[in-house]
């Protein structure tokens, strides 16, 4: 089990960015937050715990903070898509999908020097009924999807996707790229997260880490993914109705500790590295 390496994803964006219909990013954008010390601690934690990552950056990040992405790159991590604005997925037509993902796409690699292979679009926000959008990052030469939630709530999931790493087919062709869907347990017949956002503050450490030791046992890798915010009790929130708040900020304070627990008990990895040893993912 030592030698299965998990995936550490970060989605890299403001307190403020929440798919909500009552708020707008632009209100808040340049208007201050704690964003530089949250992902100061981020970086601190992966080098202290030997551990990398990848960052899934919004392209409005890259243009707001470019030094930031440039050091999430020289510390030797993926930097990947999140888009440039964090819209919902389906709530943009193809084309406007498309361009979004190229504008950010853009920006993060004129900052890095690097190649952008990967991409996950914000709240999961691959559904079924756009899931002929994963053409659109094959014809940008993205390398790997990362969007895909094998459960279903309110706002996202495909409860019956595949679960381990795969090449989806859309409309009976198999795109040239990978799919590494988020990690789910089976609990009373039904998918359900463990490590990550909401899931990851709602769920006991011990509860997490005995899920992510199953898998391993199973050959599987977990991945993890978390937002800045989330390490940060301190920093500003969003007025929301009780159950989204709920959703958004419970616990929050045990958040950043339980974190670095887990990076101390388990291995990880970005998702290229894992691809690139695991599928055969050529750069």
């Amino acid at each position: 089990m030592e030698r299965i390496s998990n995936m550490l994803t970060f989605d890299i964006e403001e307190w403020f960015h929440a798919n909500y219909d009552h708020i707008n990013p632009a209100d808040y954008r340049g208007k201050g937050s704690r964003f530089r010390a949250h992902m100061d601690g981020l970086l601190q934690m992966c080098s202290d715990t030997g551990s990398k990552a990848t960052f899934f950056v919004l392209g409005c990040i890259g243009e707001d903070y470019p030094e930031v992405v440039k050091e999430i790159a020289r510390q030797g991590h993926d930097v990947a898509s999140h888009g440039y604005g964090h819209e919902l997925a389906y709530s943009q037509t193809y084309d406007a999908f498309k361009a979004d993902v190229k504008k950010s796409v853009d920006i993060l690699e004129d900052l890095t020097g690097t190649k952008v292979l990967g991409y996950r679009a914000p709240s999961w926000s691959i559904v079924e009924r756009n899931l002929h959008y994963l053409e659109a990052l094959e014809e940008l030469g993205l390398q790997y999807d990362a969007s895909i939630f094998p459960v279903q709530t309110f706002l996202y999931g495909i409860p019956d996707a595949p679960t381990e790493i795969h090449k989806p087919k859309v409309g009976g062709r198999e795109l040239r790229l990978y799919e590494v869907p988020m990690s789910v347990m089976n609990l009373a017949g039904r998918n359900m997260g463990y490590s990550g956002g909401f899931y990851f503050r709602f769920f006991p450490r011990l509860f997490i880490k005995q899920a992510i030791k199953a898998a391993n046992r199973r050959g599987s890798s977990a991945i993890v993914y978390l937002h800045p915010r989330e390490i940060d009790a301190g920093e500003q929130k969003l007025s929301l109705p009780p159950k989204e708040h709920f959703i958004h900020y419970y616990n929050v304070r045990g958040t950043k500790s339980k974190l670095e627990s887990v990076l101390k008990s388990f291995r990880f990895t970005s998702v290229s590295e894992h691809l690139k040893q695991h599928c055969g993912l050529e750069v």
